[in-house]
C-alpha cells in the first residue's frame, strides 16, 4: 500500500504562509530548500513543502465548493485552533459545516482559507474521513 506523506503548496509569500501554518496548526519548520525558494514543515507525520510562486505568476482565487483542491486537518481542540486562526485574521470559508455537534454543543468542523486562498477543512472529529487513522 502506498501512503500519502507529502504535500506541496505554491505560495504568493512563502514566509507569510509559513507563519500561518506554524501558528495555526503548530507545524514544525524543518528548514529552507537549497534554492531558498521553498521550505519544509511537518505535522510529525506528513511533510508540507511551501514553494514560492514566481512574482509574475497569477492564479485566480478559489471559492469553497469550486476549488480544484482542498485538504483536511484533524485538531484536538477546535476552539483553540479557531482562536489562533481568528488572531491571525484568517478568512473563514464556511462556519460549522457539519450539523452534528460535540457532546458539549460546540461545532465539530469549519473551513478556512490559508493566505494563498487554499481551502482547509478543519475538524475535531477523528472519524471525519473514511479510512483515516490517528
Amino acid at each position: 500500500m502506498a501512503l500519502i506523506r507529502h504535500l506541496a503548496l505554491r505560495c504568493r509569500d512563502m514566509h507569510v504562509t509559513r507563519k500561518f501554518y506554524e501558528t495555526a496548526f503548530e507545524w514544525e519548520f524543518l528548514g529552507m530548500r537549497p534554492s531558498n525558494l521553498g521550505c519544509d514543515l511537518s505535522d510529525g507525520t506528513h511533510n508540507v513543502t511551501l514553494l514560492q510562486q514566481p512574482a509574475d505568476d497569477d492564479r485566480p482565487p478559489q471559492r469553497d465548493g469550486q476549488e480544484y483542491l482542498h485538504f483536511g486537518i484533524i485538531v484536538e481542540d477546535l476552539a483553540v485552533c479557531r482562536g489562533r486562526l481568528e488572531a491571525l485574521g484568517a478568512e473563514f470559508a464556511t462556519d460549522a459545516i457539519k450539523l452534528e455537534q460535540q457532546g458539549d454543543g460546540g461545532e465539530v468542523s469549519f473551513k478556512v482559507l490559508d493566505p494563498d486562498g487554499n481551502v482547509i477543512d478543519i475538524t475535531c472529529n477523528h472519524e471525519e474521513w473514511k479510512g483515516v487513522t490517528i
